[in-house]
């Protein structure tokens, strides 16, 4: 724990700096008016520059850290949002963009150099309502404070598999989980969003009065409006069992062929859930990583999960021990404090004839990035996480109402990669984004020939996921109904304040 925080206080340090901009009339303005609407709670270079310079650090992506918005909002209700949006919606020329628990790496998403940074930090937590088995859950934070303010109850809601993951952006942009094999994707179990919409009225959606709009916010980003609260569902929780094991490169045939039966029969025990992640280090070495979860305190000795065990490991730490447990080493694990870093998705779909796939994917993009992978940048790496999304996931969802990907009961299995870059120097943006692209790019070769070889449609529906995607993805785009959320959007916003003035992604 002294290590985090004082890695923490470094990142501090560094990543406080004077901006080289200056805001806009307009934007100081709208930032005064916020300023006396909510006194003490708005901080800016100048009012509350200690607290301003902490809140800048409270991303995952060191390049986020770097961008200075003109104002910072800290609201603690769903009325303070709602002042906030009032006052920007007098102001037209200021951008302004919504955080949650900053782990989304993409510029322009979470903060905004110059603009109204509307950040959760006082909008976290989560209560149990024993009456109704529900949660009710704000958008602020990481999952290991919503999660372990929960778990004493007895109950968890399907979220982040790594505690530092935000809330508010993971439910907001689908979600998978630990227990999606079980409840769906984490947004399939939110039954009501708190919601300041785009004119500043605060709505209570539900599906029941508006059907389409709680379809379209479960997984469509931040469009709709700016959530205050959530209302989920809640999953009977014990002791679990799970952890991370470490492989080298010479067990990788090994690996596979487990991660393909997984796979192939992940529908047997719904109960068992992993990450297998493919890391690329320096001059090429690497080696695999999976992230093991069972619900329950003894996993099963045979079978597709039970396989992975058998392989010899580098280390191997799985054990018996709370949900909150897990979550919260999972998180340390891969937090970063002082690095760039990009994330980037696509869906594959399982192809029960190519069990050579995943060491084809893996060894192309070791190819791609053995270039940038030099001495000369020792502590960058990539990988490929390879992400089971079986057919029952879709089931599950569709019986809980339906979600903005539109799966359903006849979803084939999939497999969603996150493909993610972690270096150091701002002069190696553009390069180490543009190798993770190309992966995307020779996948969307390469993909449509491996399902014409295995006699499958080349055309399935592969939409892409929200919560890995890049930037410059055409998220919404892939989705089967995006016309109809598109014009749902506009509709309920129907000045642009989200659409035009807002980060994320866009219908």
């Amino acid at each position: 724990m002294a290590r985090i925080l004082s890695c923490t206080l470094a990142a501090f340090l560094l990543g406080v700096q004077l901006s080289t901009s200056a805001p806009t009339q307009e934007t100081t303005q709208a930032c005064t008016a916020i300023a006396n609407a909510l006194p003490g709670k708005v901080l800016t270079p100048g009012l509350l520059a200690q607290e301003y310079a902490y809140e800048t650090q409270q991303y995952w992506n060191n390049a986020l850290r770097t961008i200075h918005p003109a104002c910072i909002v800290q609201p603690e209700s769903a009325q303070d949002v709602s002042a906030v949006v009032k006052l920007l919606i007098k102001y037209p020329g200021v951008q302004f963009a919504t955080r949650s628990g900053g782990h989304d790496p993409n510029v322009g998403h979470s903060t905004v150099e110059d603009g109204v940074v509307i950040a959760m930090t006082n909008l976290a937590g989560a209560i149990f309502d024993p009456a109704t088995n529900l949660a009710y859950v704000k958008p602020g934070g990481e999952w290991n404070t919503a999660i372990g303010e929960l778990e004493p109850s007895g109950h968890v809601i399907a979220g982040g598999r790594l505690g530092i993951v935000g809330v508010g952006g993971l439910l907001l942009q689908l979600g998978i989980s630990f227990l999606s094999t079980q409840e769906g994707m984490a947004a399939d179990n939110i039954i009501g969003w708190e919601t300041v919409m785009a004119n500043g009225s605060i709505v209570n959606v539900d599906a029941a009065t508006h059907p389409d709009l709680a379809q379209a916010m479960r997984g469509s980003g931040s469009q709709f409006g700016i959530v205050t609260q959530y209302t989920v569902k809640t999953h009977p929780i014990g002791q679990v069992w799970g952890g991370l094991c470490l492989f080298d490169n010479s067990q990788s045939d090994k690996l596979y062929a487990a991660l393909h039966n997984f796979m192939a029969s992940g529908e047997q025990d719904p109960k068992a859930a992993i990450i297998f992640t493919d890391l690329i280090l320096t001059a090429g070495l690497g080696t695999k990583l999976l992230f093991s979860f069972y619900d329950g305190p003894t996993p099963p000795t045979t079978g597709p999960f039970a396989d992975f065990f058998k392989i010899p490991a580098i280390e191997c730490l799985p054990r018996t021990q709370k949900y909150s447990e897990l979550l919260f080493a999972n998180g340390e694990f891969i937090r970063q404090t002082l690095s760039r870093s990009s994330f980037r998705t696509y869906t594959i779909p399982y192809i029960p004839t190519r069990p050579q796939m995943y060491a084809e994917i893996r060894n192309k993009f070791a190819k791609i990035v053995l270039p940038f992978l030099t001495p000369l940048r020792p502590t960058s790496e990539f990988s490929v996480d390879f992400q089971p999304l079986p057919s029952l996931i879709g089931a599950i969802s569709e019986s809980k109402g339906g979600n903005a990907l539109g799966l359903t009961a006849s979803d084939p299995d999939r497999l969603i990669l996150e493909i993610q870059g972690i270096w150091q120097l701002p002069e190696d943006d553009a390069v180490a984004y543009d190798l993770s692209k190309q992966l995307t790019d020779w996948l969307d070769t390469v993909v449509p020939t491996w399902l014409d070889e295995a006699g499958m449609d080349r055309n399935m529906y592969l939409p892409l996921f929200m919560n890995d995607a890049a930037g410059d993805q055409p998220v919404t785009q892939s989705y089967k109904d995006y016309a109809k959320f598109k014009a749902l959007q506009r509709q309920v916003d129907p000045e642009g304040l989200f659409s035009t003035r807002a980060g994320g992604f866009k219908y």
